[in-house]
């Protein structure tokens, strides 16, 4: 008795003929080929967490390039549901934030004080070669540059304190998203390697 296909087996199938083109994929890709990509996607991940570079790029440019040289529909499934899934995170890292600090009460005007603080302290790292402190320098320079901000316009230590917290508290919400969405992507890709390795 023939069992009928899943509809995961049959978009599987689906994006194999779609995409696959005799003699130009290798659906065993090397270990050296795995490891680059692996590599990719675990800067992009790094990217996800110092938020120095995008994240996106990297993760969907990696699997999109693992699911090319593959070839097979289980990959190029692999891929879509990672550019799915990058693509929202790139929507709401800015919008969850920007709500809650619109939300909160703090102007555009703090917001962009607390930007230009934050890459301050980015290059005040990169120029002391702290390469690990980047991170640090981007959030030391961003809390110190919005409780300015925010102490110069109301006049008033405890709102510029918590206005200061709550960016930082959207910031978080930002890179936890990002974080998210990297992760999510590079274990649905790692899976799929492992079985395929079995």
């Amino acid at each position: 008795r023939i069992r009928p296909k899943s509809g995961l087996s049959s978009v599987s199938q689906l994006l194999t003929e779609k995409f696959q083109i005799q003699g130009c994929y290798d659906p065993s890709m090397s270990s050296i080929g795995l490891i680059i990509i692996g590599l990719v996607i675990l800067v992009g991940i790094i990217g996800a967490v110092v938020q120095v570079w995008p994240s996106s790029p990297f993760i969907g440019g990696a699997i999109f390039v693992w699911a090319w040289m593959t070839g097979t529909g289980i990959a190029w499934t692999v891929f879509a549901i990672a550019a799915v899934l990058l693509g929202i995170a790139a929507i709401l890292k800015y919008v969850i934030p920007a709500r809650q600090i619109a939300n909160a009460g703090i102007p555009k005007s703090t917001l962009v004080w607390g930007g230009f603080g934050g890459l301050v302290g980015w290059f005040l790292s990169a120029l002391t070669g702290l390469v690990a402190a980047f991170p640090f320098g981007l959030l030391i320079g961003m809390a110190v540059a919005t409780y300015i901000a925010e102490y110069l316009r109301a006049t008033d230590k405890q709102t510029a304190t918590a206005s200061t917290l709550q960016v930082l508290k959207a910031f978080g919400w930002s890179v936890a998203i990002e974080l998210f969405a990297a992760l999510s992507s590079a274990t649905a890709w790692l899976a799929v390697v492992i079985v395929g390795a079995r």
